[in-house]
Order: structure tokens, then C-alpha cells, then sequence
């Protein structure tokens, strides 16, 4: 009875660690658009948000663009892509455009997509060059560890 229940709160321990490893803390990111103007790039537009860390669940933001057209940003957290030494929690980002009424850039077919372990995320970013009108447009999705920010703002 007693190795059951030693053997049971093993089990139980390691599923909370599990759980504790996908919740590595609060991820925030940006999605960006810049237009270019001669030889620089202007910020255009600017979002940004908090995707939800749960495992394997989805975060998709858009905005609206010239024309019908839609920059759609994705953020997917799993614990089961990267072989990594910090561990198998990735963190996936997807971004591109699109016509279609499509809410997960990982499904659009002209996309860019970056994946990170999330054991030892500082930033990532995945960035695509897309003409509106005729015009070079930069977006750009960028995740970041929000703990980090916190701890860099603390040294000053």
C-alpha cells in the first residue's frame, strides 16, 4: 500500500512539473508594421499582446490591412517539439498575409515561421516583406520573456 501511494505521488509530482515547465512564465509579444520611406522604415502600426502560455494552445492576433488584405500573427506554445538541453517546451510564432478569413498564420501558405526554447527564451522574432499598393511593407511578430524586461528595468 505504502510503495502505491509513494508511487502515486511520484507520478502526481512529475505531471505538476510537467505542468510547471509549460507555465514558464508570462510571454509577451509584438506585431509590427513598418513601411519604408527612401532608405529607412517607419513604424506603421504597432500591436501588442499576451498569447496564452497553456500547452499547445493556439494565439492569433490580426490586423487589418489595405485592400482586404490580413497580417495574422500566431503564438504556439508545446512541450513536445525541440530536442533541446533546456528542455522540450518550444514556443512557435507564424506570421503572414492574407484575403482569407484565416486566424492561424501557420496555415497561410506564403508565411514565415520561428520556433525557440522556451527554456531559455530571451526574444525571438520572425519578420516577412510584403508589398500593399504597390509599397514595401516590413511585419514583424517578436516575443520576449516579460520577466526578463522586468529584471532589466530593476538594474538601472
Amino acid at each position: 500500500m505504502i510503495k502505491f501511494m509513494l508511487g502515486s505521488l511520484s507520478c502526481l509530482a512529475f505531471l505538476a512539473s510537467c505542468v510547471v515547465a509549460q507555465e514558464s512564465g508570462p510571454v509577451r509579444c509584438v506585431m509590427t508594421l513598418y513601411r519604408q520611406s527612401g532608405e529607412t522604415w517607419k513604424l506603421s502600426r504597432s500591436l501588442e499582446f499576451s498569447p496564452k502560455m497553456a500547452e499547445e494552445e493556439l494565439t492569433s492576433r490580426i490586423i487589418r490591412l489595405t485592400g482586404g488584405r490580413m497580417l495574422v500573427a500566431s503564438v504556439f506554445p508545446t512541450d513536445e517539439s525541440m530536442h533541446s538541453g533546456k528542455g522540450f517546451d518550444s514556443i512557435r510564432l507564424g506570421l503572414g498575409t492574407t484575403r482569407n478569413a484565416r486566424f492561424d498564420a501557420f496555415q497561410i501558405s506564403n508565411n514565415a515561421v520561428a520556433e525557440v526554447t522556451l527554456g531559455s527564451l530571451d526574444t525571438v522574432r520572425v519578420e516577412r516583406t510584403v508589398y500593399l499598393n504597390r509599397r514595401r511593407v516590413l511585419t514583424r511578430l517578436e516575443c520576449w520573456d516579460a520577466n526578463l524586461q522586468k529584471k532589466l528595468a530593476n538594474k538601472d
